[in-house]
């Protein structure tokens, strides 16, 4: 057996084993499908059709894999959330930062997206479509809570969450959704918003040796406008909603023209600001499905529910080349594959290089999951 039926043979008894309830057909479906992405390094179907090791005609792998994406079956509450478990299993009572940011997919489609950060990447854990141009089929306050809820099923005990959210989504609804699960939350405020928010600020002086002091209801942008940079106080925003109790804190950054105003329902402050940054981590994560990376705009799949199951693949094979890309820097192969100067390959690009070596050379790469003692784990995360 060719090294590169071996990994997908492995691949799929590993499925098979974390999905036990999941019609067989399918699992196998998304364990070559991931596997052929995941050496293909793109998101067309006809491509990751020729990078899938079935040994026959690749007519017949491409069609395979279409039917995949266009049975209803195939639902991410089948196939993908009984995997988030063993995705989280190694955050046992450590803190976990979630990242909930929207993107666009084509002109088409916004994916509400909720990630988790792990080292230097945000990686997905559950994810929905709403139309880019039409109005929402449901509001954000039932959309969140929804996305969040089987990330609460499945995170281990002991596990303390701060969910991060960026401007455009930023607001009660937010807090609501996370405070209603036990989570924290940090969040940047709009800043043309703020010129139309009111504030209370609680008793108490606030840091930073300004002249705002606490009292009655103020402007927003007043406040901002009066303190420095690492100014933060105990407030209440978000009047319109009935006020929401919190810590704000503005931060003035090198490079920004305008300033980071952040609410959060931890003390405000330079951990707060810290906190907020790895949200930009997302955008890399964004980056390794977009053109730059395994383009998947560029796959022609724009039907809503073919898009979900494209997704789903994706999302399965990001996970496993992340764990790659990791073990290939713990190694300290990474100049085998990358300039010793700079940094030009993502963790995701050095892995899919690594990956085709290893099946070139005969080698069997490691798989995302390995079992322990207590159960099945993701490898690559903390």
């Amino acid at each position: 057996m060719s090294t590169h039926r071996q990994v997908l043979h492995a691949w799929n008894a590993q499925l098979h084993a974390l999905l036990p309830e999941a019609r067989v057909t399918r699992v196998r479906g998304l364990g070559i499908f991931s596997v052929g992405m995941a050496r293909a390094g793109t998101g067309r179907v006809n491509r990751v059709a020729r990078a899938s090791p079935l040994g026959v005609r690749v007519l017949s792998t491409e069609r395979r894999l279409r039917r995949f994406l266009a049975n209803p079956q195939v639902t991410v509450t089948t196939l993908w959330q009984p995997l988030l478990p063993h995705l989280l299993a190694r955050w046992v009572a450590r803190e976990a930062v979630l990242v909930f940011d929207p993107t666009p997919f084509g002109a088409t489609w916004t994916i509400l997206w909720v990630g988790i950060v792990v080292h230097r990447r945000v990686l997905p854990l559950t994810w929905r479509l709403v139309p880019q141009q039409e109005p929402w089929p449901e509001t954000l306050a039932t959309l969140l809570p929804a996305l969040l809820a089987p990330i609460a099923a499945a995170l281990p005990p002991g596990c303390r969450v701060t969910l991060l959210g960026d401007r455009g989504v930023a607001g009660p609804t937010l807090i609501d959704a996370a405070q209603s699960l036990g989570w924290d939350v940090v969040m940047r405020l709009n800043v043309g918003a703020s010129q139309t928010h009111r504030v209370r600020l609680c008793s108490g002086e606030p840091r930073g040796g300004t002249d705002v002091m606490p009292g009655g209801e103020q402007p927003l942008w007043d406040v901002v406008g009066a303190v420095r940079s690492g100014w933060s106080a105990a407030g209440q925003i978000f009047k319109g909603a009935g006020w929401r109790t919190g810590f704000l804190t503005v931060a003035r950054r090198t490079g920004l023209a305008e300033p980071w105003i952040l609410f959060s329902t931890r003390p405000g402050g330079r951990a707060r600001v810290q906190e907020y940054a790895q949200r930009g981590r997302v955008d890399a994560t964004f980056g390794d499905g977009k053109r730059r990376g395994w383009g998947l705009e560029q796959s022609h799949v724009r039907a809503a529910g073919h898009l979900d199951r494209l997704l789903l693949v994706w999302h399965l094979a990001l996970w496993w080349l992340h764990a790659l890309g990791r073990h290939v820097i713990k190694r300290g192969a990474r100049t085998q594959f990358d300039r010793t100067d700079r940094r030009d390959l993502s963790v995701v690009h050095l892995a899919g290089l690594w990956l085709q070596t290893c099946l070139e050379g005969g080698r069997c790469p490691p798989l995302l999951f390995r079992p322990t003692p207590t159960g099945w784990h993701a490898r690559g995360t903390p």
